[in-house]
């Protein structure tokens, strides 16, 4: 369990690096995005492996918040003139 935890962080952090050293906008949201999914697929490891049923379903509440921010903020971007 704990190798698959420092991995998803170590891709978090890696995602964070990508975010730095993109320029455009669109090049940032993947990333951005990524993470939030990482860190729910994080919150839902940790609630299998503990045995906490409560604790999972907000790691599924958090990743369906993500994709419907993803969408919103997709379709934000894709109107503004950036």
């Amino acid at each position: 369990m704990l190798i698959d935890v420092v991995g998803i962080i170590l891709s978090v952090l890696l995602s964070f690096l990508m975010i730095l050293k993109s320029k455009n906008i669109y090049e940032k949201l993947i990333p951005l995005l990524s993470i939030s999914t990482k860190i729910s697929l994080l919150i839902i490891l940790v609630s299998f492996f503990y045995n906490l049923p409560y604790i999972f379903e907000v790691g599924i509440f958090y990743l369906l918040l993500s994709i419907g921010g993803s969408f919103i903020i997709a379709s934000f971007v894709s109107r503004s003139d950036i």
